[in-house]
């Protein structure tokens, strides 16, 4: 393997990025040099560039040609609030049904769709939670540099709640949950109320095997 003089990288590659780049086409390596002692940056890149250890500190996952200011950025995903203690322990779910093919709750006309998990408890309470999917999107546009229109950022549709009471323990429902019950008991919802509630399923399965019981 080649050796590298000191001074010879300090004359011909005289900032970090230029000694970034330079490394990285040698041998493949991503270095954040920016901020480092001077004399340490070329002693670590001269290591790199002969094989030798380099300290952890200096790897980056960022490749060096890659202009900062042309990155588009992304915003984060929003937080999941927490469980509320006005539910059941989660410990006391009786069954779980997970509907694939639900309406997306912020665009219920379009083809997007949810999938929606159900929980029924031991004292008759059901609740549901959208679990997703998310989809990245872009917002607004702008001209980078090389004259490409491109997103001034990226977003996110993000349909995911946390848990949520549907039903309580008294049978009663709540506002969010009388939509869904009737579009789940319905023909648009697959008729799969059911299959969420399951004591409904017992029954209705009882009633046809013994009409007399």
């Amino acid at each position: 393997m080649a050796t590298y003089d000191i001074e010879s990288l300090k004359n011909d590659l005289p900032n970090a990025k230029d000694l970034a780049q330079y490394v990285y086409d040698k041998v493949g390596l991503s270095l954040d040099f920016i901020g480092k002692p001077k004399d340490e940056q070329y002693q670590v890149a001269r290591n790199a560039l002969e094989g030798k250890k380099v300290p952890q500190e200096y790897f980056t996952e960022v490749n060096p040609y890659l202009d900062k200011k042309e990155l588009i950025p992304v915003d984060e995903l929003k937080a999941i609030p927490p469980r509320s203690k006005d539910l059941p322990e989660e410990e006391s779910h009786t069954h779980v049904f997970v509907a694939t093919n639900m309406p997306h709750p912020i665009d219920p006309q379009s083809d997007r769709k949810v999938q929606i998990r159900f929980r029924k408890y031991d004292n008759g309470a059901i609740t549901f939670q959208v679990s997703g999917p998310t989809e990245q999107i872009a917002i607004g546009e702008r001209i980078n540099k090389f004259g490409v229109k491109v997103p001034e950022r990226y977003g996110w549709i993000d349909p995911r709640t946390e848990e949520i009471l549907m039903k309580r323990a008294d049978g009663t429902f709540t506002e969010k949950g009388r939509g869904l019950y009737a579009y789940c008991a319905g023909e648009k919802g697959g008729g799969i109320w059911p299959l969420i509630d399951k004591e409904t399923l017992n029954m209705i399965s009882r009633n046809i095997t013994n009409p007399w019981k």
